[in-house]
Parts: C-alpha cells; structure tokens; sequence
C-alpha cells in the first residue's frame, strides 16, 4: 500500500515539474505601461503611441568637427543617409523611414500650395496679397521674375513663375515653418541637414512597440546591421528616442536578476547552517523554489504575458516563502515534539498567513498594473509556500533532534535582549521616539510623480540626448495637444480651434501644427469666402495692370494668363489625404493619424478613429493655455510631463493612503478577531509602526521623495511586519519560547537577505525596494523581539517556556 508522504511527495513533484514547464514557457515583458498608475495616464500613453510618438527613432548622423565648417554637407554623409534610409525602408520592423524629400518636392510642394491657397488664406495674408498687387510692387515683382528667368535656372522656373509671379504661394509657405516646430534643419538635396553642415537627420517609426524589451532588442539589432552597412569611412551616428531607454532598462533588469539570484540563494543557506547547523534544514530553501514556479505558471495564465519586475519579485519570495517553513520547522524540535504541528503555533501560523495574504491582497487594489502582478503573484506563492511547509517541514523538524540556541552569540544575544524586561520602560521611549520621530517628517515627504525617476542612468544615453539638442534643438520639454474623434472633420475642427486659441497668445513660438497646412473644415468655408470676396472686389482691373507691367518689364502681354485664370478659378476644398502623400509627409505624419478600432465586442467591425496633434513647449508660459485648452475644448486631450507628473504625484498619494489604510484595517480586525483584546493587538502593530516610521525617517534624510516603489514596499512591510509581531505575541501570552525568539530572528534575516540584494540593483526601483525593505524590516525585528514583550508584560520578568 502506498503511503501517505509518498503521495504528497509524488504530488508536489508533479505539481512542481508542470509549474517549471509551463513558467519556462512565459512570455515575458518590460511594457511601461505596466509601471503607469491610473487608467487616464495609460489611455494617455496609448494617444502616444497612436500617434507614433513612441516608437519613433531619431538617427543623427555626424561627421567630426572640423575648424572651418562648411555649410554645404559632405558627400559622404548624404550617401550614408540615403545607404541608411533605402535600407531601413526594406524592413518590415520599421512603419516609416523619412530620410530624403523626393526628387522635384520643391515644384511639387509650390504647386499643390497653389491649388489650395484659396482655403489656406485667412484674412492676414489676403492683405499682403493686396499689398504685392499694389501697381509699384506689381512692377518690382515682375522686374525680378525677369531676372530670374534669364538666369541660368530660369528655364525649370517658367512655370512656376508664369503660374504665380508675385509670390503669392511663398506668403503660405512661410507659415508652414510651424510644421517644423522647434526642429534647427535646413534641407538640401532633400536631405534634412544641421546648420553647420556636418551633421544628417534621419527619423523611422518602428512598426512594432519599442516599449516592449524583446522588440526593443528586434529592432535594435536590425538597426546596428544597416549601420554596419551603409556608413561611410569617419561617418558616426546617434540614436536617440525611447529605443536606447528600452534596451537600457531591459538589459539593467536582467542583468540585476542574474547577478543577485544566486547571490540571495547563496545567504539564505549560509544563513540557514549557521544558525541551524543540521544540513537537512537546507531543505527549507526548497521551499520557494517549489512554490514559485506554479506561482509564475499561473500568473502566465492569468495575464497571458508577465511583467519583469513582477517576475523580480520571485527574489523577494525567497527572502518571505520560507518563513512558515522556519516556524514549523524549529516547532518539530521541540523536547516533547512528536513531528506534527502544536495547536499553539498551529493557531499562530494561521493568523500571519491570513494577514499575510490579506495585505497582499490589497496590492490588487493598486492603480499600477506590475503591482497587482506582484501581488498576485505573492498570494499564489506564499499560498503554495504554505501548503508545502505544512506537509514537508515537520518530518525535517522531528528528525533533527531537539533545537537549543547554543550556537552563535548573535542568536543568544537576541534571546537575552527578548526576554528581559529590566529596561522596558527606556525600550518603549525609544519606540515611541523612533514613532514620534516618523510622524514628524511624514508631512514634509513629497510625492514625486517623474516616471524617469524609475528610469536608469545611462550615461552613454544621456550624453547622446544632450548632443543631440544641442544640434537640432527641441530643448525642454513638449506637451502634445490631440483632438480624437471618429469624424475627420470633427477632429480637423478641434485641432484648428487649438492652434488659434495658441496662435492668441504673447508667446506662441515654437508651436509645431498641422493647421497652417491643413485648417479645419469651417475654418475653410470661411476662408473661401473671404477669397470670394477677394475676387470680386480686389482683382476688379489688376488684369489690366497686371498686363501692362508685364509689357513694361519685358513680358508679352498674354505672359501671366495661366495666374490671372486660376485666380478667376472656382478654389477647391483640402482633404487630409491631399497632402499627406505629399513631399512634406515626414511632417504631417506625426501630426496626423487614421487608425481602425475594433467595434462593440461579438460585432467584429472597425471603427475609424482619427488623432490631430499639436506640439507646444510644455513650459511656465503656456501652463495656463494648455490648462485652458485640456477643460474648455471636449475632445482634446493635453499629453504633458508635467500634467503626467502632477498626476502621478495625485495618483501615488491616493494608492498610498488608499493601500495604507486598507491593509491597517484587514490587519486590526484579523488581530482583533484572534486576540479579542487591546494589548496584544497593540503587541502585534507594534513592528509595523516601527517599519513605517524607519521607511519615512529614511526617505526624509535621502531626498524627502515617496515614489510608486515606495507605495509597493509600504504595503509589503506591513504584511512582513505584522507577522513577526503575531508570532511574539502568541509567544508572550504563553511565556517566552526561545524557539520563536530564533524563528523571529531567523525570518527575520532571511528575509534581510532576500530583500538585502535588491538595495544592490543598479535599476533604481529594484534598488529603491531593496532597501526601503532592508529600513523597514531592519526597524520591525528588533521591535518584535524588544518593544511587543514590552508592551505585554505587565510586571517583572517573563519566564522561558522549554
């Protein structure tokens, strides 16, 4: 017959081995929006990412200084570009790749200007209009055209000056500097070049996200391959954009869990056998690699896809799963222990694993979707983690012979400091001076919502980004103003209404719209009507003018008919599409989308949704338009670093205190329910309040800033806490046993250990984990060992329980 501890061994075998299977099958992912809190910061992350504004890829490529530069771009350089861009445009990973305008765009652009002038001209440009047809400004114009046309370059401008001799389309063309924005270029050969001639711009959107590590990587390397092909000799490049942050953060995180797993396995058993000096207690460590990988098997299934930092968080279960482990472990080597768990710490083993689990839960509640992975993924394990220290642990324990702490003079100190009682008073003004001490700095904490402050440093990077504006500009920061609607022309109206309530302002440079080149439909109906106007009022006897200036300066009376008929002409409305083929696309296409939304769920149509941006310097200057515009216009949104900061900072606040509070709750009413009674209530909060107010005192001296890490740790510090306290109260209920003395400490640093290697990540939120845990746990254990006896004992010394 089959025993019972071989079933549960062959069942957590099985159970083991299709978690390893299955979790080796993850798809693993370092989305940035996993790290977003809110619903509203995500939608806004996705309008960037609609607009392509994410997974756009600036390459500059350079030549070295020189000491007398040449305006005129080197040969070498232009040949790189176009080397660089053909290639680029045969990857399927990249959307677009704008390197050259076409070939003739400069007649192309002048023509299509002029088909439309009559619905891109407002009211200001239809008096300078007036103004070059004046009879001595008529004459200088066409004195000039003359000149022109006998030049060498005369014969490819015939048309274009016959067609429009004043230079009406050069009026427009001078507003189209917008699309430009705050972009230092010049073009020449089509070619996008620096003022100083030795530096070329190329721009590509990837087609797939960037903000995923495993594209990132993708793309990253098909990128390297064409720049191994198409530079020239002394020919360099920069790339800059959300690409080398991606890759940075990828590489920083993996490069962190490699270093710092077996770091964490490695302290975790030297601490084992030098505290417990029995080789089979090594089995314990056992314990959270048997738990994590059905852990992470289930998170896969639940999320289809899981986030690197929650996967992270695995080194954390190794510092935590094996808690339970330890407590019944130490249980079964008690002197009358007969290898099964007690009541007493049967009783205590189920309150901190449901306050556990209980605060873990309120992670779920988290704005941050890597936080609920973390959390879920907590619940899973610890559960897992549970069940198996329950099932393998006493048979480790009653093997192994009755424990006594006679081994090293840490753990005999900790018994000493935990059982006397001679200084409780001087220990509980400690406790309350560290608490006093919290509180006071708690208000002057700030909530910092700067997501670039979870962005590792690079220096490589930051020194490309600084070079970079330093040639093309677009210094400080931008904000992006995007009207979304499922009608074109709804949208083409919102964006309109946004550059005029812009173009009002004092301080309106820098402004990058689409609504010079392409204003809204009712912007164009009264622009046609005006030019209406123009014709039948302005143009009355300019033919005749017009024919004799053409007579005075050289022309044949009939020369300038092809301009005098399209003026006469009845204008053409303006569709995006008119000029988004064009040779200024590199332009309108980042300010310009149609993208197909699938429809009501169990339809399976399309819905067209249309994005219009403009760009603006997000800055003090234009805080309160941009305000205005996001409140008072519905259907435009405001993108900014500044709203985003401002908004993470009230979104971090809220989880902080949402979070708090409800694991405080769950907390008191599962100790309330256990104890029935103030006190021992208070015993078991007691290392919490000391772990919160080591974490504030520790933000305050290193900065004073609270960011989404922190609302992480605040939460798992009290689950952590919360237990030590639990297992010393039962403990001084029923006198002193320096088994829970060593099991307290023995989590304790176990725990230490697992956290301990994160506060060496070179990832700042694995970093700011690490040792905002390795704060507050380093605060909780000696207020469990110390401070809850303390509290408790209502006089005299407590006796130890054999």
């Amino acid at each position: 017959m089959i025993s019972r501890s071989l079933i549960i061994k062959i069942v957590v075998l099985l159970v083991t081995l299709a978690g390893i299977y299955f979790s080796m099958r993850i798809e693993l992912g370092e989305d940035a929006l996993d790290m977003l809190p809110g619903t509203s910061l995500q939608g806004d992350f996705k309008l960037l990412q609609q607009l392509g504004m994410v997974n756009r890829i600036f390459i500059s490529l350079e030549l070295p200084s020189a000491p007398d530069p040449d305006p005129v771009p080197d040969s070498g350089l232009l040949a790189s570009a176009r080397a660089l861009g053909e290639d680029l445009s045969l990857s399927p990973l990249f959307a677009e790749v704008f390197y050259q305008l076409p070939e003739g765009y400069q007649f192309r652009l002048a023509a299509e200007l002029r088909q439309y002038l009559p619905v891109l001209a407002d009211d200001g440009d239809l008096r300078r209009f007036e103004a070059l047809m004046a009879p001595e400004v008529l004459r200088e114009k066409l004195a000039e055209a003359f000149q022109a046309l006998n030049s060498p370059a005369g014969l490819a401008m015939k048309r274009q000056i016959q067609g429009d001799p004043l230079g009406f389309t050069s009026v427009i063309l001078e507003k189209l500097s917008t699309l430009r924005g705050a972009l230092r270029l010049n073009i020449h050969d089509g070619f996008f070049i620096s003022n100083d001639g030795r530096h070329c711009l190329i721009w590509a959107e990837s087609a797939i996200p960037l903000t995923v590590s495993g594209n990132a990587v993708l793309v990253n390397q098909r990128l390297e391959e064409a720049l191994a092909r198409s530079l020239k000799e002394r020919v360099t490049a920069r790339i800059v954009g959300p690409l080398p942050h991606t890759l940075a953060n990828a590489g920083t995180i993996r490069s962190d869990l490699a270093r710092l797993l077996p770091v964490a396995i490695v302290a975790l058993v030297t601490f084992l056998l030098l505290f417990l000096r029995d080789r089979r207690a090594l089995l314990l460590v056992a314990i959270p690699f048997l738990a994590a990988p059905p852990a992470v098997a289930l998170l896969a299934g639940f999320y289809g896809k899981v986030s690197a930092m929650a996967l992270g968080f695995g080194i954390v279960l190794l510092g935590i799963g094996v808690d339970f482990a330890v407590h019944i472990y130490l249980g079964a080597r008690g002197i009358h222990s007969t290898g099964k768990i007690s009541g007493d710490l049967r009783g205590s083993l189920f309150m901190a694993f449901f306050t556990t689990i209980a605060v873990f839960a309120v992670l779920l509640l988290s704005s941050v979707a890597a936080h609920r992975q973390m959390a879920l993924l907590g619940i899973i394990g610890l559960t897992w983690a549970f069940v198996l220290a329950w099932l393998l642990a006493p048979p480790l324990g009653a093997q192994s012979g009755v424990f006594t702490p006679n081994g090293p003079l840490f753990v005999k100190e900790m018994r000493l400091f935990g059982q006397g009682s001679h200084q409780r008073w001087l220990k509980l003004t400690i406790w309350l001076l560290l608490l006093a001490a919290g509180l006071s700095v708690w208000p002057s904490l700030r909530y910092n919502g700067d997501l670039r402050a979870l962005d590792v440093p690079v220096q490589a990077v930051s020194d490309d980004e600084r070079a970079f504006k330093g040639i093309w500009g677009g210094e400080g920061e931008q904000a992006f103003v995007v009207a979304v609607g499922r009608e074109q022309d709804t949208v083409l109206n919102l964006n309109d209404r946004v550059y005029q309530t812009l173009a009002r302002q004092e301080k309106s440079s820098g402004v990058q719209s689409l609504a010079v080149l392409l204003p809204g439909p009712d912007r164009q109906v009264e622009n046609l009507a005006r030019w209406r106007e123009f014709q039948k009022t302005g143009l009355a006897g300019f033919e005749r003018e017009l024919r004799q200036a053409a007579i005075a300066t050289g022309f044949t009376p009939a020369a300038f008919q092809p301009f005098l008929d399209w003026l006469e002409s009845e204008p053409e409305s303006l569709a995006p599409g008119d000029f988004l083929d064009g040779p200024l696309r590199p332009f309108i296409y980042s300010l310009f989308r149609e993208f197909s939304e699938k429809g009501a769920i169990g339809k399976g149509e399309s819905v067209e949704t249309f994005l219009a941006a403009t760009i603006v310097p997000d800055n003090p200057d234009n805080k309160a338009v941009l305000e205005r515009l996001s409140s008072e216009i519905a259907g435009v949104t405001v993108l900014s670093n500044s709203r985003w900061r401002r908004q993470v900072e009230e979104d971090l606040k809220r989880d902080i205190v949402k979070l708090s509070t409800v694991a405080a709750l769950l907390v008191i009413m599962i100790c309330a329910l256990f104890f029935r009674s103030p006190r021992p209530v208070l015993g078991v909060l007691a290392p919490v309040t000391s772990a919160l107010a080591a974490m504030a005192l520790f933000a305050a001296f290193t900065g004073g800033e609270l960011n989404i890490m922190h609302a992480l740790m605040g939460i798992m510090v009290i689950g952590l806490s919360v237990d030590y306290g639990i297992f010393m109260v039962r403990a001084c209920l029923g006198g002193i046993d320096h088994r829970t003395l060593s099991a307290v400490s023995i989590c304790a640093v176990s725990t230490l250990s697992g956290f301990g290697v994160l506060g060496f990540a070179e990832h700042p939120a694995l970093h700011a984990l690490g040792v905002t845990v390795l704060v507050g746990i380093g605060a909780a254990w000696p207020t469990a060992l110390l401070v809850t006896p303390a509290l408790l004992a209502s006089s005299g010394n407590r006796e130890e329980k054999p």
